[in-house]
């Protein structure tokens, strides 16, 4: 696949990755303004964006199908980044986005997650002020790369009239990491324009490092070096505006773990919480481990 020329590029002036995806918007057979049953070809990004919505709708209906229930927002931007085609530069970029949206790649793992929950593909929680960091726990499934992807729908920033400005516009700031069997920590995508601003880095490929920008993080092992159990850490930096935010986890090469271990941190090793996030459809027992010991969550 290639750019169209009335495709449009990021950056935003913070250094966002933008456009999150791209869809097919050249040549499209569609519906015309003719008449009731009128069909025509055209090309643009009227075509791109209903061609991009209307799959993503067939997703969220496979979705409800299989769970009783919609995903979160954050589900279903995650998941369509996750199993988008790479194209351009590897990993995202500022012309491609994530890629060129799948939707067979989307549904395919929604069925996995479906048919084998102890994968954990999809993973909808909550972090807060007192369960600071939470941890996803699974082993390599020993053939595929892995690739685990953090999204949120972050509160709205501050509204500004001004050019070129450089501030994040971030306002709950989490962070996800994926810590090998090894102790070997791989840290998400960063784009090379953040921090050096220069015209030339927008086009350099994504490197790895500690995601400010972001409201979408994304771990790729092309390949897995260790085989065991491998930890998708969430965090946070600084404050949560409303002391809390959903998040969604959405993770490949995962194999089956007996039991799927969830761990939550506590700010204060003293406090004993209930629960360390609110799971929309648990779709196996989760063991959660707290100060005071193991906790199953039916």
């Amino acid at each position: 696949a290639t750019q169209s020329s009335f495709g449009s590029w990021g950056p935003t002036d913070d250094g966002r990755i933008k456009p999150d995806l791209v869809a097919n918007g050249t040549t499209l057979y569609s519906a015309s303004v003719s008449g009731d049953t009128s069909y025509t070809t055209k090309s643009g990004t009227s075509m791109s964006s209903p061609n991009a919505a209307g799959s993503a709708a067939l997703v969220v209906q496979e979705y409800i199908r299989l769970f009783g229930a919609a995903p979160r927002a954050s589900t279903m931007k995650g998941l369509l980044i996750h199993t988008a085609d790479d194209i351009g530069a590897a990993g995202p970029d500022y012309q491609n986005g994530w890629g060129l949206m799948n939707a067979k790649a989307a549904v395919d793992l929604v069925r996995d997650d479906a048919a084998t929950p102890a994968k954990a593909r999809l993973n909808e929680a909550l972090i807060t002020t007192s369960s600071n960091t939470i941890t996803y726990s699974f082993v390599w499934d020993g053939v595929s790369p892995i690739r685990a992807t953090l999204c949120w729908t972050d509160p709205a920033g501050t509204a500004t009239t001004s050019n070129d400005l450089r501030t994040a516009r971030l306002v709950n700031n989490l962070d996800l990491r994926l810590v090998g069997p090894n102790g070997v920590t791989n840290r998400p995508y960063v784009m090379p324009f953040v921090g050096t601003w220069t015209q030339a880095s927008m086009s350099q490929a994504a490197t790895a490092g500690t995601n400010n920008t972001d409201n979408v993080e994304q771990v790729y092992i092309a390949l897995p070096s260790a085989v065991g159990v491998y930890q998708a850490v969430v965090t946070y930096q600084g404050t949560l505006s409303g002391s809390q935010q959903h998040f969604s986890l959405l993770v490949s090469g995962s194999g089956e773990l007996p039991s799927f271990m969830i761990s939550g941190i506590s700010v204060q090793p003293s406090t004993t919480a209930s629960q360390p996030a609110s799971f929309s459809r648990p779709k196996t027992p989760w063991k959660y481990a707290t100060d005071a010991g193991v906790k199953v969550l039916q």
